[in-house]
C-alpha cells in the first residue's frame, strides 16, 4: 500500500508543478499586452509602410477630436491602435517628396509639424486623390477618419481612398468671418475692426488697462502695446467657435494673421494668460501648451517682477 501511494506521489507532483507553470506564463502575458506600457522605441523609429498599414475598419468613431489634440491621439495611437477615429482640423503645411521612398505625401495640421499630428499619403495611393492634393487640402479646413499610428513619437493617420479626408462644407461661413481691418486695438485682448465691432480674443485674458472698474494692472501696458504691434492697421482672419458674443455684446473670435494665431502668440510670449471659458475650447490644450512655454522660459509676465 505504501510503495503505490509513492508511486502515485510521483506522477501527481509533475502534473501539479506543470499546471502551475502555465498558469503563470498566462499571467506574465497578460501583464505585457495591449493594456501595459506602450512600446514608444519600437513604435516610433520606423513609420509604417503602405503594405503593412492596417485596414480601415467599416465603421468610424461617431464625433471628431480636434487635430490639436495630440495627448488623444497619441492614447489613440498606443491603447486604440485598431480603433478609427474621426479627426478635424485644418491643414496649414504640406509637403511632397517625390525623391524619396514611398514618395509621401504629408498634411500637416501645425506649423512647426514635429510632435503634432499628421495625415500621409502615399505615393502608390497618390492616384486616387484629387491631382496635387498638397495643394489641393492646403488651407482647409478637413475631417479625417483612420487609425491613428504613432511615428517617432507623434500621430499619424495613412489616407488610402478620399473617402478619408473631406473638406468641411461651408467652411467660410461655419468658422470665419471674411478678412477684415483691425482700425483700433483696445487693450491686451480686445481689438476694434472696420465697421466699428469689438473683438474679444477667445482663450486668453490680459492685465486690465481700460476696466471702468479696476486699476491699470502690472504688464497691461505692454500687452496692449504687444497686441498693437501685431494687429493694428493689418488684415486678418476671425474665426468663430461656439459661443458668438459675450454677455457685453462683443464678438468672440480666434484672430489670425497669416499662419499665426494672435491668441496664441500673445500667451507664448508671455504677455497673456491662458482663460479657458466653456463651450469656446477648441484651442485649449494649444493654448495651455504655449502659457506652459511662457512659463518655462519666464517671457513677460512670468519673468521676475511684481505678482
Amino acid at each position: 500500500m505504501k510503495s503505490e501511494l509513492k508511486t502515485k506521489s510521483f506522477v501527481v507532483a509533475p502534473v501539479l508543478l506543470l499546471i502551475l507553470l502555465v498558469l503563470l506564463a498566462g499571467c506574465n502575458s497578460d501583464l505585457t499586452g495591449t493594456g501595459g506600457t506602450p512600446p514608444t522605441e519600437a513604435a516610433s523609429t520606423v513609420s509604417p509602410s503602405p503594405s503593412t498599414s492596417p485596414s480601415l475598419s467599416p465603421s468610424a468613431s461617431p464625433g471628431c477630436i480636434n487635430a490639436l489634440q495630440t495627448d488623444t491621439l497619441l492614447d489613440y495611437g498606443y491603447n486604440h491602435p485598431a480603433e478609427v477615429v474621426c479627426v478635424e482640423g485644418t491643414i496649414v503645411r504640406t509637403y511632397y517628396a517625390s525623391t524619396s521612398n514611398g514618395k509621401p505625401a504629408f498634411l500637416n495640421f501645425h506649423d512647426p509639424y514635429e510632435g503634432w499630428l499628421m495625415a500621409l499619403i502615399w505615393g502608390s495611393d497618390r492616384e486616387n486623390f484629387p491631382d496635387n492634393p498638397e495643394d489641393y487640402y492646403l488651407n482647409k479646413l478637413v475631417r479625417v477618419t483612420g487609425t491613428v499610428e504613432i511615428y517617432k513619437g507623434s500621430p499619424e493617420i495613412i489616407l488610402r481612398q478620399p473617402s478619408q479626408i473631406e473638406i468641411v462644407d461651408d467652411f467660410e461661413s461655419a468658422s470665419f468671418d471674411d478678412t477684415v481691418l483691425v482700425t483700433r486695438v483696445i487693450d491686451g485682448d480686445t481689438i476694434e475692426i472696420e465697421g466699428g465691432e469689438t473683438i474679444r480674443y477667445i482663450g486668453i485674458d490680459t492685465p486690465e488697462t481700460v476696466h471702468p472698474e479696476k486699476p491699470v494692472e502690472y504688464f497691461g501696458k505692454e500687452a496692449s502695446e504687444k497686441n498693437r504691434e501685431l494687429v493694428e492697421g493689418r488684415i486678418v482672419r476671425l474665426e468663430k467657435d461656439i459661443q458668438n458674443k459675450d454677455a457685453y455684446g462683443r464678438l468672440l473670435r480666434y484672430v489670425w494673421l497669416g499662419d499665426t494665431m494672435v491668441n496664441v502668440e500673445l500667451v507664448r510670449l508671455g504677455y497673456a494668460y491662458s482663460y479657458s471659458f466653456p463651450p469656446n475650447v477648441t484651442y485649449q490644450e494649444l493654448i495651455l501648451q504655449a502659457e506652459q512655454e511662457a512659463r518655462q522660459n519666464e517671457r513677460g509676465l512670468w519673468a521676475a517682477g511684481p505678482e
